[in-house]
């Protein structure tokens, strides 16, 4: 029951987000085009943050939740909202992560308890633009942005 009243909290804090999350994007890849410098960011703690990443198809919308913990290990909320009927779904990994420097190595291999065949893999980099910061997918170039930050700006 507890599972069920946080994950129904976490979808309704991530719906109503999602606007400040395109705002944020957009005035992120604007600050990249004028200012694409690295900062060092060993100093920035990722223990206990949450970052999210909002992604709008045809057909559906997407929001990743990915929660660092203090011990190395990391939970990643999928959320689906299937657009034509409605439906949200979830799925909710666990797994583990390895920081060297600013690069973040994540790996999923748990889909609610069970192990899974193929686990998923991000690879991360830490970036901070205008004091927000954010993980860029260095394959994808997906941006996951510190969950504080979506609050602030509203």
């Amino acid at each position: 029951m507890k599972k069920l009243f946080i994950l129904t909290g976490i979808i309704s804090a991530s719906f109503f987000n999602a606007q400040s999350y395109s705002a944020i994007n957009d005035l992120l890849q604007k600050i990249e085009a004028k200012h694409a410098k690295m900062i060092d960011a060993s100093g920035y703690t990722i223990n206990n943050k949450k970052f999210v990443l909002i992604e709008d198809f045809e057909d559906h919308s997407e929001r990743h939740i990915l929660e660092f913990n203090a011990d190395n290990t990391l939970t990643l909320i999928e959320l689906i909202d299937d657009k034509e009927t409605g439906k949200s779904y979830s799925n909710i990994f666990t797994g583990d992560f390895v920081r060297k420097r600013n690069a973040i190595s994540v790996r999923a291999d748990l889909l609610e308890g069970k192990k899974i065949v193929r686990p998923l893999v991000y690879n991360l980099y830490i970036m901070k633009a205008n004091d927000i910061w954010y993980l860029t997918d260095i394959n994808s170039k997906k941006r996951w942005i510190e969950n504080n930050n979506i609050i602030k700006k509203k």
